[in-house]
């Protein structure tokens, strides 16, 4: 129930309340005082009900919070103004006091969170969680930090990896991009659950995104996995030649799923100019590398990151199973 909904209720029930109690008073024998003492405690007993279960904060019971809701990770791939961030701290409350600590602490740039479970609002009963993005070490803030990073909450059965990249707000100034890889829960499609959880027999499921795309005049990237790139086998976006679309290359526009074989492999990123794709990636190195080892019948995570002023990079890490 939305907050102004909900308000007015109450001051709807409020109001009703005191015209029964105002009609109780208005008597003067002693049997009407009985029932207008007796109708004032019934009344009251009501509203503290109604109260304790809409999340209404009383002077003695202090700021409410649901139950920790959702298994939540965040990724900082942050940049402003073409640098690294610097380190984060997310909170589960909008406004933090002295007295609180953050759900995730000092998070580095290019670095990824562990899992972790936010607590629901006290807006309501079952009222969705969220995370509210500051600096390290500070607990106010101006944009772009000090927002939510989810628009949408966090319900109990959701699990999500959220990678911050940069982009620029209405006026120019430097803004935060949330880029969202689903990997379990309601949010997730049946359609893409399918997908994005069929692990070949005995090998292992990438998942790529990349977290940098509302960057500006960004290139066009393309994931190498030891030594080649290929194409994503969930790339349908076939325009004219199916046959020699899928020997082409797939971007990292898009989530993209990359089936690969237990053991070592080496990651890295290549590029051709805004607009022209690659045919192939042959002849092409990329300037940096990441290794990760691959189990068979696990998913694995792989954001890309960066921009032309510092380069472009990939970070990995094991996706939990939902």
């Amino acid at each position: 129930m939305p907050a102004t909904f909900r308000t007015r209720v109450h001051a709807a029930c409020l109001g009703a309340a005191l015209v029964v109690l105002a009609s109780a008073a208005s008597c003067s024998d002693k049997k009407s005082d009985k029932l207008s003492k007796a109708t004032a405690d019934s009344i009251t007993a009501a509203l503290s009900k109604l109260g304790d279960t809409a999340g209404i904060v009383h002077s003695s019971g202090g700021h409410k919070y649901g139950a920790p809701t959702g298994k939540i990770r965040v990724a900082n791939l942050l940049e402003i103004d073409g640098k690294p961030s610097g380190p984060l701290d997310l909170y589960d409350v909008r406004d933090p006091d002295s007295s609180m600590t953050p759900l995730i602490s000092h998070l580095e740039y290019g670095t990824i969170s562990p899992y972790v479970s936010p607590r629901g609002g006290d807006n309501f009963a079952g009222s969705p969680s969220n995370l509210y993005l500051f600096p390290a070490n500070l607990k106010k803030a101006t944009k772009p930090f000090g927002g939510n990073i989810d628009n949408g909450g966090f319900g109990p059965t959701d699990q999500l990896s959220l990678a911050l990249g940069p982009s620029k707000g209405f006026a120019g100034g430097a803004s935060v991009s949330i880029f969202t890889i689903v990997e379990g829960g309601k949010r997730q499609s049946t359609k893409q659950a399918d997908t994005a959880n069929a692990i070949p027999a005995g090998q292992a499921l990438l998942v790529v995104r990349a977290a940098n795309t509302s960057a500006d005049s960004m290139p066009e990237q393309y994931l190498v996995i030891d030594g080649t790139c290929p194409h994503a086998p969930n790339d349908r976006n076939v325009v004219g030649d199916a046959a020699h679309y899928k020997t082409i290359p797939s971007s990292v526009s898009g989530t993209f799923y990359h089936p690969v074989a237990p053991g070592s492999h080496t990651l890295g990123i290549v590029t051709s100019p805004r607009g022209h794709g690659l045919l192939t990636c042959n002849g092409k190195t990329p300037a940096s590398t990441t290794s990760f080892t691959a189990e068979a019948g696990k998913r694995y995570l792989a954001w890309v990151f960066g921009e032309p002023s510092d380069g472009f990079k990939v970070v990995t890490a094991p996706i939990a199973t939902p």
